[in-house]
């Protein structure tokens, strides 16, 4: 076999090791800190704005795929005016408000 060969394989084998020691690893570790870790996200918005619900809407997506112990604080720093969208969020999903 030639030398081109064997180095192609050599390559092809340190890549197939690398994906299965990364699979073990993700494996071993993302579960033991996905059930383990705690994080806390604060949140600063116009809660009358429409990003509001965006914004929180991903953070529950995050909690839910990532994070199952994240506290999610919301603060508000608008003027209140119109339907607070945060607010009713809040109080369903589990979401600490302050004014």
């Amino acid at each position: 076999m030639s030398v081109f060969w064997q180095t192609v394989l050599a390559i092809f084998a340190a890549v197939g090791l690398y994906c299965t020691l990364h699979a073990g690893y993700e494996l071993l570790f993302y579960h033991s800190l996905r059930h383990k870790g705690n994080a806390e996200l604060t949140l600063y918005g116009d809660g009358c704005d429409a990003s509001a619900e965006q914004l929180i809407a991903t953070a529950l997506h995050m909690r839910r795929r990532y994070l199952p112990g994240l506290a999610i604080t919301f603060v508000e720093i608008g003027n209140g005016q119109g339907q607070n969208v945060a607010k009713r969020l809040a109080v369903r999903q589990d979401i600490m408000y302050l004014e």
